[in-house]
């Protein structure tokens, strides 16, 4: 009876223990995708979704944006992969996954390889093979062109590597649609035009790191007052962009106004990081609102359509 008793706490034992083995790897992995940045991709891609003339079901909707999220995950895991070595020299980034060796870099290689797959075969058979393409072309573009060479040879880097972060709204667009292509192709636009001064607010404040780590980041190349001058040269142009929807009578007034408020403090911020005495303090807080900013704008976009 007592063999039977503690042959019975063994194996409940080794069932605790790898449930929290199990618990733990869906944590690492979790961060291993970059929950931030895919976040910002999957509600770009839903709201494109909402506002494509489809009549596509709910089911069909739901597999494309999950493929697309999928996708994204897979070059962001193969990115993390590439990147383990540098990772390891920034104070930012030394303690993701694999440089701290909770994630092995041959098992996040194979995860990622298998997200990018299953997500650009699904969304042939659930969405078309023009979407699949353009899926498997942004997966490539960021997981090779972009890690492997641009962010290491070029301070042009996130500036020709940000087409990768803009295209997921077009994806979601032809994965359901085939109608007013342009309207997505701005929404790409806006998104390609708000990555450097996004990416180069957070270079400013993570100066060292991107330097001690030899990436060779527009404020390390080029100092931090060239960087502002091209920061307010693509707030601009973003701004412009953003405004273009309303002038094409994409959206109606009430985007045109809402916009133009986020618009107006958006610009306000980068202001006071143009005069700042404190530059990493304000740089820090142009890049939280950036996160903020984007995510207002395609949120006006679904309830201009919706509510108004």
């Amino acid at each position: 009876m007592l063999e039977k008793k503690h042959h019975q706490t063994f194996v409940q034992t080794e069932q605790n223990l790898f449930f929290l083995q199990a618990v733990n790897f869906l944590k690492q992995l979790y961060v291993l995708i970059k929950p931030g940045v895919i976040s910002l991709v999957i509600f770009t891609a839903l709201c494109a979704m909402l506002l494509a003339p489809s009549d596509k079901s709910l089911f069909i909707k739901g597999m494309s944006l999950t493929l697309i999220a999928m996708g994204a995950s897979g070059s962001a895991i193969l990115n993390m992969w590439f990147d383990r070595i540098i990772d390891s020299k920034m104070d930012r980034t030394k303690f993701r996954p694999i440089p701290s060796g909770n994630i092995s870099a041959n098992t996040a290689l194979g995860i990622g390889l298998i997200f990018s797959f299953f997500s650009v075969v699904g969304l042939f058979f659930f969405g078309n093979i023009k979407a699949s393409i353009l899926l498997a072309f942004t997966i490539l573009y960021y997981s090779v062109f972009y890690t492997m060479y641009l962010k290491h040879k070029t301070a042009q880097n996130i500036v020709i590597g940000g087409l990768a972060g803009a295209l997921p709204p077009v994806i979601a667009w032809i994965s359901i649609s085939s109608e007013q292509i342009f309207y997505p192709t701005i929404l790409c636009l806006i998104i390609f035009l708000w990555t450097p001064p996004h990416s180069w607010a957070l270079a400013i404040f993570r100066n060292q790191d991107y330097s001690y780590a030899d990436i060779p980041m527009y404020p390390v190349k080029h100092g931090i007052k060239k960087t502002l001058f091209m920061m307010n040269i693509y707030s601009l142009l973003m701004v412009a962009s953003v405004n273009s929807l309303y002038f094409f009578k994409y959206v109606g007034v009430s985007f045109f106004l809402g916009s133009n408020l986020l618009n107006a403090y958006f610009i306000y911020k980068l202001f006071k990081l143009n005069k700042s005495q404190n530059i990493k303090k304000d740089s820090i807080k142009l890049f939280g609102y950036s996160i903020v900013y984007l995510f207002l704008i395609f949120a006006l976009t679904v309830i201009d359509k919706y509510l108004f």
